[in-house]
């Protein structure tokens, strides 16, 4: 399970308006943006889009190259990612791109906001090779406003490092990883909890190589800073145990592995929910722990819990495909193959399937 590579960079200060309806609109707008964008960092998708909304309408009496406008057009972007609507996402964020470059210059900060939405919902969309050259600009940018030593810089650094992975070159991800880590090490305005992201990358490509010993290093280090910087039950804290309880898992260690899912998956069902995609995630690790361990009643409640709740709330497909050969591996243990191999089918389709639901979120 991947943190959150996501970045944003407060957006620009608004100038004084002259005229009395003006600063009407002004202060309509302003007072939509904020609680559409204060909404959208609490998951209140539902009001977000609704004061966003509202935002946009009245950002457009600005007129249509307004840089208000490319910050309104720039946040809903967002909100529709989350949604699931990364189509009108992208076309957003393009919008607010092409604002930003004709009234700000192609060259001023606030492009960066734009260039950083725009790769971040074409990599969401699975189009990595098209995320990468938007992020390239915008690393070529934010040198050439921050300096070559940035958290900025260290930032998109990172987010090249997640699509090189994706791109399969594991070398060039590597080496983009180690040097973001070594970046925020190095800065004084970093804090600790900075690295958190980068390390939980890095860690993430190694379990994909196979190298468990360092992934496991890494993933403590991760779950330190986090438990210090967030809080022993943090969401963040959850996924570091669910990571590095796998990785006992892929070690061979189910008894270490164990009671590190277990407090991963109560934490999850108490900041989330019972039904949340992460609860079954982490179920079906756990049902998977517990099948090696011999415990075939325990893995079938929780293998079959993680297809309960992706069938009712949905999820990312490969994480649903899964939990559903999970439990066929169950049943086939208990002597139910008819039903593994419906499972195993089910599984197979979703492989195939083109689409991809993973969105982002803070």
């Amino acid at each position: 399970m991947k943190l959150v590579r996501r970045i944003w960079f407060g957006a620009a200060l608004l100038g004084a308006i002259a005229l009395p309806v003006a600063r009407s609109w002004g202060a309509d707008w302003k007072t939509e943006q904020d609680a559409g964008w204060k909404a959208y960092k609490e998951g209140n998708l539902d009001e977000a889009e609704r004061r966003l909304a509202a935002a946009e309408k009245e950002a457009r009496a600005f007129g249509a190259n307004d840089p208000r406008l490319a910050t309104t057009l720039d946040h809903l972007a967002w909100v529709r990612a989350n949604e699931e609507k990364l189509s009108d996402a992208e076309s957003l964020a393009k919008a607010a791109l092409a604002i930003r470059e004709k009234s700000l210059g192609a060259e001023h900060a606030d492009v960066l906001l734009s260039l950083n939405t725009l790769a971040a919902i074409l990599e969401l969309a699975g189009r990595p090779a098209e995320a990468r050259p938007v992020y390239e600009r915008y690393l070529a940018l934010a040198k050439k406003i921050h300096g070559a030593e940035h958290l900025n810089v260290a930032a998109v650094l990172d987010n090249l490092a997640t699509v090189d992975q994706a791109l399969g070159d594991v070398k060039a991800a590597e080496a983009l990883y180690k040097q973001a880590l070594a970046m925020r090490e190095k800065l004084a305005a970093a804090k600790p909890i900075d690295l958190a992201p980068t390390i939980h990358n890095l860690a993430t490509l190694y379990v994909d190589q196979k190298k468990y010993a360092e992934a496991e290093a890494l993933l403590k280090r991760e779950l330190a800073i986090r438990e210090k910087a967030e809080g022993a039950e943090h969401p963040d804290v959850a996924s570091c145990l669910e990571s590095i309880g796998w990785v006992y898992a892929l070690e061979d260690k189910p008894a270490e592995a164990e009671p590190l899912l277990r407090k991963a998956l109560a934490l999850y069902e108490k900041d989330l929910g019972a039904d949340h995609p992460h609860v079954a995630c982490c179920s079906a690790k756990l049902g998977r722990v517990y099948l090696t361990r011999g415990r075939e009643a325990e893995a079938d409640a929780c293998c079959k819990r993680a297809v309960s709740i992706y069938d009712r709330a949905g999820g990312d497909p490969a994480d649903v495909a899964d939990a559903l050969e999970d439990y066929a591996a169950v049943l086939r243990k208990e002597g139910h193959k008819p039903e593994a191999e419906k499972l195993e089918a089910r599984a197979q389709t979703l492989r195939k399937s083109p689409e991809k639901s993973e969105t982002p979120k803070r």
